[in-house]
């Protein structure tokens, strides 16, 4: 017998106790290569390794690994898209200021270099709007992948739950085994019985079978 069980639903009239809690029920796993089937509530087939667990097809694989593939590309893009460390700018309020003196020998030299810090301005301008670009960009690709992420969980809690196929646990399957082969020892035993019954002599059975009379002799 292959441990394979197809879920499926009876009719309320027809429900039977669940194998584990004895609740009626009217889910039942059945096997076609026994045949075998028990009656279980869906609770059980949920988070229950003992018992039972799914059986997915290959569509189920292939998006719980996009899945994780999303789920990955999410943590990736959240660690970029978190503000810089404070580190820089706190330590920038340490930096000593230079002294008056210094700042009076350089004054010439800073007047010379008032052109290029213009142009270091633009080009720091230019810089920032560079800056808030590609963030932008960042926080537009984290979005979509976060959509395509919750896309992704419902398509496979989709797929979990369409899933009918299960595999009974070493335990349980081995016990419907041995069951079904009791069953079989015992159909064959009434079946030999019966056979020996009906091929027997009446009078035989009669006579093989037949209470003792009493004696007729008279007591002296």
């Amino acid at each position: 017998m292959i441990n394979v069980y197809i879920a499926r639903q009876v009719a309320a009239k027809d429900m039977q106790p669940c194998l584990i809690c004895s609740k009626p029920t009217v889910t039942v796993l059945y096997n076609a290569s026994g045949p075998d089937w028990l009656y279980t509530c869906d609770i059980h087939l949920h988070d229950n390794p003992h018992f039972a667990t799914p059986i997915y097809n290959d569509e189920y694989q292939e998006a719980l690994d996009k899945l994780k593939m999303l789920k990955a590309q999410v943590g990736k893009l959240s660690a970029a898209d978190k503000p810089a460390s404070w580190d820089g700018w706190v330590s920038q309020i340490f930096i000593k200021k230079p002294k008056k003196d210094d700042e009076d020998a350089n004054e010439d030299k800073d007047k010379d270099k008032d052109k290029d810090k213009d142009k270091d301005k633009d080009k720091d301008k230019d810089k920032e709007l560079k800056n808030q670009a590609d963030e932008k960009k960042q926080a537009d690709s984290l979005k979509e992948c976060q959509q395509k992420y919750n896309q992704q969980i419902d398509l496979v809690t989709s797929l979990q739950k369409k899933s009918r196929k299960y595999k009974l646990s070493d335990v349980t399957f081995n016990s419907r085994v041995q069951r079904k082969k009791n069953e079989r020892i015992q159909a064959e035993r009434r079946r030999k019985e019966q056979e020996m019954y009906s091929t027997t002599d009446p009078e035989e059975i009669a006579k093989k079978f037949a209470f003792p009379t009493v004696p007729n002799n008279s007591i002296k």
